[in-house]
This record gives C-alpha cells, sequence and structure tokens, in this order.
C-alpha cells in the first residue's frame, strides 16, 4: 500500500491496541484503532483492506460498506456463495466499491497471456493446468481452522480457480473435486479438481502437504502457453510459447503486484471508473468454490 500510487495508509485496526500500535509503529501508520468498529466510525477512512481470516471476510466487508467505505477484500470473498450474494446486495445497497483481492490479476505476465489467447497465438483453448502447493507445519494456524473456512481449496486453490475462470474467459457449469481432509482439522489438506468449460477443462491441485508450486499451463489446439511462478512471481518473470513449431521466451518486469490492485481501485475511486473486477466477479468466483468443496465431500460430479 505504501507503494501503490493514490494511496495513503491512515490507519490499522485491530483487536489488541498494543499490537496494532507495534505494527503502526514499524510502517509509520498515524493512526491506530483498538477495535475495527472505532476505525469504521472515523470519517477520514475511505477505504478499507481487509484481511481477516477468511470466515470473517463477509461479516466485516458488509459492515465497512454500511458505514460508507468503500473495501478490498482478501480471498476468498466469503465462506458461502449466500455471504458473498449478501455482500454484493450490500455494496449495490450502500453504493460503495468492493473487489476481491487477486493481485495476480494486475501483473502484466498474465495480462499478456490472455492477450496471446484473444490474439488467437495457440488456437482455441482446450486444457488449463494449474498448482499451488506448499507445505504447513501442524501448529495452531487459521488455515486448519475449519470454523473459519479454512483448508487448502479456500487458501490457495482459489488461485487456480480464478486462474482458470481468467484464462477461459468463462465459467465452468460442472465441477469434480478429490481431497483429503484431516482427521483432527477437518479441513482439506491436498486436493485435486476439474473445472468444465464449454469449450474445454481445467485441472488443478492444491494443498499445504507438497513442495511449493504455483504455476499454470494453457493448451489450446494450435500450441501452449507455460506460466512458471505464476501467481508469486521472481524478479524476472517470464512465460514461454510454443506454436507452430516455433518456442518463444517472454520476460516481464516484476512491479508489486500488491500495489497495483490498491491502485486500481484508488483510481476507480477517484475517477468514477468501474472496478475491473467487482461483486459480481467475486460471486461466481464463490459458486465455483462453493460447488469444488461440495464435490470433494460427496465425491459426485456438482453443478457450478
Amino acid at each position: 500500500m505504501k507503494l501503490a500510487k493514490g494511496v495513503e495508509v491512515t490507519g490499522i485496526a485491530s483487536r489488541s491496541k498494543e499490537k496494532a500500535q507495534k505494527f503502526a509503529d514499524e510502517f509509520a501508520i498515524p493512526k491506530v484503532y483498538g477495535s475495527y468498529e472505532e476505525m469504521l466510525a472515523d470519517p477520514e477512512i475511505d477505504a478499507v483492506y481487509n484481511p481477516l481470516p477468511n470466515g470473517l471476510h463477509a461479516e466485516w466487508t458488509i459492515k465497512t460498506l454500511e458505514a460508507g467505505k468503500h473495501c478490498l477484500t482478501e480471498k476468498p470473498f466469503a465462506a458461502t456463495v449466500a455471504e458473498a450474494e449478501a455482500v454484493a446486495e450490500t455494496a449495490q445497497r450502500t453504493g460503495k466499491l468492493v473487489m476481491e483481492a487477486f493481485m495476480w490479476r494486475f501483473h502484466p505476465m498474465h495480462r499478456r497471456v490472455r492477450h496471446l489467447i484473444r490474439d488467437g497465438a495457440i488456437g482455441t483453448v482446450r486444457l488449463v493446468h494449474s498448482a499451488f502447493t506448499f507445505v504447513l507445519s501442524r501448529h495452531e494456524n487459521v488455515r486448519l481452522n475449519r470454523d473459519m473456512a479454512g483448508g487448502g481449496l479456500m487458501d490457495v486453490g482459489v488461485y487456480c480457480v480464478s486462474a482458470s475462470r481468467f484464462l477461459f474467459d468463462a465459467e465452468p457449469h460442472h465441477v469434480f473435486c478429490r481431497a483429503d481432509f484431516d482427521p483432527e482439522f477437518g479441513v482439506d489438506m491436498l486436493a485435486c479438481g476439474i473445472l468444465e468449460f464449454e469449450k474445454g477443462y481445467a485441472t488443478f491441485d492444491t494443498g499445504f502437504t507438497v513442495p511449493f508450486r504455483c504455476e499454470y499451463e494453457v493448451v489450446g489446439d494450435k500450441g501452449r502457453i507455460i506460466v512458471p511462478n505464476a501467481f508469486l512471481p521472481t524478479e524476472q518473470p517470464f512465460i514461454i510459447i510454443s506454436s507452430n513449431g516455433k518456442r518463444d521466451r517472454e520476460t516481464f518486469p516484476s512491479p508489486n503486484q500488491w500495489s497495483l490492485e490498491f491502485e486500481h481501485l484508488s483510481e476507480c475511486l477517484a475517477t468514477g471508473n468501474s472496478l475491473e473486477y467487482d461483486a459480481t466477479d467475486a460471486v461466481k468466483q464463490q459458486k465455483v468454490m462453493n460447488a469444488l468443496l461440495n464435490a470433494a465431500r460427496s465425491g459426485e460430479r456438482e453443478a457450478v
């Protein structure tokens, strides 16, 4: 946020004013609030970034919007479709902007990939495969809290789903998912899923029990594009395009993709322009996520 143009970090709120003060001191933030309610009552706050545990996203995004503030809500947008729809309804009713915080979508690398797809560089997209995994140690962690909508699907699987929708430029109509649920925590630790689109399929794997990977591959009927380190790009991000017997590598600058999403929200607030990804998009994403979670527990193919 501090690197983002048009953004001023005005305050930090926490349930513990001591914790908030420590954070404020480290990052030179002028205001400290000992509760979320205190921050929402401050007329100097225009917009709020909500990075709370998954299970609290909808509740506090709604409270933020009703307090007259705009909101950037961390992924996942909500824990259920009903919650996501309630947030969207509140945004429409209050006239405030709300966006799900998928920072990767603003990186020039992915915008280039979608341009190549739309330009026919690899033909019609038929397959997408993505992966986002890392090893999470077994200790107290909100990601392992079922009551807070924890689990690999909701933590990192959301990126794979978001990427599949982004790359197909469409919505899936059915999904299937298999997952290993932890007997102690009750959350999915490793999952594999299939999204069925009108013109092809997206597959993904995600979870907390295998080494770090964050990549995707797009396969068309005339070629493919490989994007290593997709969601957390390195200092010299690149993509590989294979088509018509040629293999090309394109490199990109590495801007702070978090700053880019904050700048987009700020620009829309200042100019009145529409968000590139609004609450409607977030509800569509949540519908896919909940269908996957249902499929993982039922063992059946689920409609979105």
